[in-house]
């Protein structure tokens, strides 16, 4: 129960429930889905679910495309942070050493002028 309270308090769980139902949505159509349609049904019945289909096909690269960058994003942040905080403290120094240089050459161009 603990490992499954973890999992559902994940940060990637929201983006992975969209991935898992996209994924899901496009394998049950591949495999006959769309089967239903060839039923008996009354005409608006069929309309309606022809237009709840339309839909999801049409959103689905949305939500997809969505759902990686966010999980991506969420990747990046917890794996870049060990990163970070060492190359800002290495860079500080060069950037002060930039930002002096900087300052003597607009020292020195205004003495020029």
């Amino acid at each position: 129960m603990e490992k499954l309270k973890n999992v559902v308090r994940s940060e990637y769980f929201p983006a992975g429930v969209v991935l898992g139902g996209v994924l899901l949505f496009w394998t049950v159509g591949l495999l006959g889905g769309l089967s239903w349609l060839s039923g008996g049904q009354s005409p608006l019945t069929v309309l309606s679910w022809m237009i709840f289909i339309y839909a999801a096909v049409v959103l689905s690269p949305v939500a997809v495309a969505l759902s990686v960058m966010d999980i991506s994003r969420r990747y990046r942040g917890t794996h870049d942070a060990g990163i970070t905080e060492p190359l800002l403290k290495t860079a500080a120094p060069l950037l002060r050493n930039l930002a002096e240089l900087r300052r003597m050459a607009l020292a020195r161009l205004q003495r020029e002028d």
